[in-house]
């Protein structure tokens, strides 16, 4: 499960909709929606809005852990990535991804269908 299946999992869990979260962070419903589609990409502060409207974190939606289950190690792996700009996120879950699949491992959480490229479009 990646990013934005988490995301949306997240959201309809909570009952809420898409435009709801819109306004309350102040953006306008098409410029989330960019983002839910993977058009767009929400900077680190919007991603951090987000998590907490849902009650959840950022690192919990780009890894599927909760932080306090990351090792030290992990959790300077997650500090680090949050000060990239959004093009070296995708560039790193991209470099990821095609270690993982040459592992014949997946990222954190398991894909459905066990291929993970879809992780960052």
């Amino acid at each position: 499960m990646d990013f934005w299946t988490r995301l949306k999992k997240e959201i309809k869990a909570k009952n809420t909709t898409q435009e709801w979260i819109a306004g309350k962070i102040g953006v306008p419903f098409g410029t989330f929606r960019k983002w839910m589609t993977r058009k767009t990409y929400p900077n680190v502060k919007m991603g951090q809005e987000i998590a907490g409207l849902l009650g959840t974190t950022v690192d919990y939606l780009l890894t599927g852990l909760e932080p306090e289950y990351l090792n030290d190690a992990e959790q300077k792996l997650m500090e680090a990535y949050r000060k990239l700009s959004p093009t070296d996120k995708v560039n790193v879950m991209i470099a990821v991804n095609a270690w993982a699949q040459k592992k014949g491992s997946v990222l954190p959480e398991n894909c459905s269908d066990g291929d993970c490229s879809d992780a960052v479009k």
